[in-house]
């Protein structure tokens, strides 16, 4: 955790002990005891008046890079068979020797995977014939396993499986067929890409567009004004910013009743979160709505510009005619059934906008509105009021938080899989807490 003993520190087998005890769930309630400990601390500072009455709660995320290697797509396929052949090696007794031999797949015991073909790596068609080899000598690696899964210890079977899913899902996500039928490197990044044998969690993260980096994100909610750390998260690299908020705020909201309103980024500005923190939790969000809805013909009308009476349940075109129709559809981009108007072809032909509004289109006005299209209005009206904006100029502040798990190890994990990466920024997040209450106790 950081913290300077005056003793003599705990040798590593005790400190991994206490980890495993900290990571199994407590018979109790069923949650790991990490974070129930991280949330005792809390109350403690809450308790103490670490966390005063002036308190202002904001949330962010950092990248996480993770302790595995990040290879790319020939030596994670090289690398892979390398580790299937050792384990299988270990799980029927045979030597490794005899499974490269049985598998045709000698470049496994090379020092190096790439060392071990002789080629001019600039050359396309030399590097399209290794990945060709190194493929086929996973997927036949991937055939040998399944097919004698028998003859490997029982005890062993599990991770043995694991690992060919592994070997299948880099080729089905790294490799593509070219014209002549040959497997290449694809062209592009297939969603959710494993980028690590020995961290199968760790995903491509993007800080922003010219920013990237492969690992994990850190996400954490906590008062700018105490630098108290109310909750911590960690998820895969890809996961956006928005799908743990409401985990974080709700952690942060049993432990201090009190909390009504927390600062975000765009990232936490859309709609259907908003929606959902402040009718579960009663919190509202300050940060920056969604940008206005530009999709569709260049000067044509969008969305917003329909006037909608969500106590009369009406909406109006600008042309001034109400919705003929109401439909109910389901909507892919937010996973559940939302409104959808239409107007007829008789109205929207006699109207003066029908160009302006319709374009080419003969069948009148189609339009679909956002599932919580009442809430997002009332926020980008919100944003346009100076005290809303004032707030949230101290959102900037959240960074300090950022910084004070970052110069505590928060950075980089220190091991293996998300499981210890939570670990780790719970026990760092508890020791920026306790310093804090221990000058504050100091204090009195």
């Amino acid at each position: 955790m950081g913290l300077h003993l005056q003793t003599q520190v705990p040798d590593e087998k005790t400190v991994r002990d206490f980890e495993a005890f900290l990571r199994e769930r407590h018979p109790g309630c069923g949650r790991p005891r990490f974070l129930l400990l991280h949330e005792h601390i809390v109350r403690m500072c809450i308790d103490a008046g670490v966390v005063g009455k002036q308190a202002v709660w904001a949330m962010d995320s950092t990248p996480m890079w993770c302790y595995g290697a990040v290879l790319d797509t020939i030596r994670l396929l090289g690398e892979g068979t390398r580790m299937l052949a050792q384990r299988w090696a270990k799980a029927t007794g045979a030597s490794i020797e005899e499974i490269a031999s049985q598998w045709d797949v000698p470049y496994v015991l090379a020092k190096s995977i790439k060392g071990h073909f002789r080629i001019d790596w600039r050359n396309a068609e030399e590097r399209a014939d290794v990945v060709e080899v190194v493929a086929g000598g996973a997927l036949r690696a991937v055939e040998q396993v399944r097919w004698h899964i028998s003859q490997a210890r029982r005890n062993r079977r599990k991770r043995l499986q694991r690992r060919a899913r592994a070997l299948v899902r880099i080729v089905e996500q790294d490799l593509e067929t070219d014209n002549n039928g040959q497997l290449v490197v694809a062209q592009k990044v297939a969603k959710d890409r494993m980028v690590s044998l020995t961290d199968p969690c760790a995903r491509h993260g993007r800080k922003s567009r010219s920013k990237t980096f492969n690992g994990f994100k850190l996400h954490l909610l906590g008062d700018i004004v105490s630098g108290v750390i109310g909750s911590v998260a960690v998820t895969a690299g890809n996961r956006h910013d928005g799908s743990v908020a409401h985990r974080l705020i709700r952690r942060a909201k049993q432990l201090h009743t009190s909390l009504d309103v927390v600062l975000g980024d765009t990232a936490y500005g859309g709609a259907s979160l908003r929606h959902r923190v402040h009718s579960d939790l009663g919190v509202t969000l300050v940060a920056p709505p969604p940008p206005n809805n530009t999709k569709g013909r260049k000067g044509g009308l969008r969305r917003e510009d329909f006037d909608i009476d969500f106590e009369a349940n009406t909406v109006t075109c600008p042309g001034g005619v109400n919705a003929d129709e109401r439909l109910w559809v389901w909507s892919k981009e937010h996973h559940c059934h939302t409104t959808a108007l239409r107007w007829s072809e008789q109205a929207c032909n006699s109207c003066r906008l029908q160009n302006q509004c319709c374009g080419e289109r003969t069948s009148g006005r189609y339009l679909r509105l956002h599932p919580h299209e009442q809430t997002l209005r009332q926020a980008r009206e919100d944003w346009q009021e100076p005290e809303v904006r004032e707030k949230y100029r101290r959102r900037s502040e959240c960074e300090r938080l950022v910084r004070q798990m970052s110069r505590h190890g928060a950075r980089r994990a220190r091991s293996w899989g998300l499981g210890k990466a939570q670990l780790q920024a719970h026990l760092i997040a508890m020791r920026c807490n306790l310093q804090l209450l221990a000058q504050a106790l100091a204090g009195g």
